[in-house]
């Protein structure tokens, strides 16, 4: 009974041991800034044709003062920690031509007002207040290219939850 208690203290006392060295190394490990080396972070609320706004973060190159296209990708999974695919190299050959990364919550998640609606029916044609996701990606695309571009181009990237988020 005696060696099975100590036997349990001892192995109770390695795992501590370990999640305790192996918290203090990750507190340690450097986080990539934000926003990344050579950009400019703009951080809004972008207004819907109803009026929800939805979260959005803009990194554009520090560099570039002549429009540029912009590389938009929303996503329902939340984009406060986006900028670290930045230092990892996946954009890298995006960020060198110079384009405007920008990232959103869609509608009801994270940071974004109004309701989630997993697979949202496509709106009515005539009703001008109609939202689906194409209508949400519409009304960021057009703030951004007025606001923030001006180059009027812009790409949807990286499909997330279903392909008409990216419409």
């Amino acid at each position: 009974m005696i060696a099975k208690t100590l036997f349990n203290a001892k192995t109770f006392l390695s795992v501590m041991a370990v999640f305790f060295f192996s918290w203090s190394a990750h507190a340690q490990t450097a986080q990539p800034p934000d926003p990344p080396p050579g950009f400019d972070k703009i951080e809004q609320m972008i207004p819907t044709r109803d009026g929800v706004k939805l979260h959005t973060i803009i990194y554009a190159p520090k560099s570039h003062r002549d429009a540029l296209p912009i590389l938009f990708n929303r996503t329902p999974y939340g984009i406060d920690n986006i900028y670290r695919a930045f230092p990892g190299g996946s954009l890298k050959e995006e960020i060198d031509e110079g384009y405007i990364f920008a990232f959103q919550d869609i509608r009801g998640r994270f940071k974004s007002e109004g309701q989630f609606v997993m697979q949202r029916p496509p709106h009515e044609p005539s009703d001008a207040k109609g939202i689906d996701e194409s209508t949400d990606a519409y009304d960021a695309i057009d703030w951004m290219v007025k606001n923030v571009s001006r180059s009027g181009l812009a790409t949807v990237s990286n499909i997330h939850l279903h392909s008409n988020l990216q419409s």
